[in-house]
């Protein structure tokens, strides 16, 4: 498969600002830089395989989405590590080679209530 151009939706922008500033405000700012990475790596390796192992495909949320827990991409992250991430990506293939991230949400989150279909782009 050819390079995946990335394309992150406003929400999954703002979920990630809100999660890198909560995690600064509760843990400080080496644990801030230390997710940070975490989510960088997990982007990456979604745009090498968007169907890597541990990823599952998501049909009953909405057609063709998919969710990644970042626990699934703590070992591309050199030392040290982020022992128990709480994060969920959640993307889709989009048209002309893209990868769409649609929403990155906590694991305790009810996902239904933050991903309706209407909402999702296409």
């Amino acid at each position: 498969m050819s390079t995946l151009a990335l394309r992150v939706s406003l929400q999954a922008r703002s979920d990630i600002v809100d999660i890198l500033r909560y995690t600064e405000q509760k843990f400080g700012e080496n644990v801030r830089h230390r997710y940070q990475n975490l989510l960088q790596a997990a982007l990456s390796s979604l745009i090498e395989d968007p169907e890597k192992p541990g990823s599952k495909a998501r049909n009953e949320l909405s057609a063709g989405l998919r969710s990644l827990h970042l626990a699934h991409c703590r070992q591309r992250v050199s030392s040290p590590r982020i022992l128990k991430p709480r994060h969920i990506i959640f993307y889709r293939l989009g048209t002309k080679q893209t990868l769409e991230i649609v929403r990155i949400l906590h694991d305790a989150m009810e996902v239904s209530w933050h991903l309706p279909s209407a909402d999702l782009p296409e």
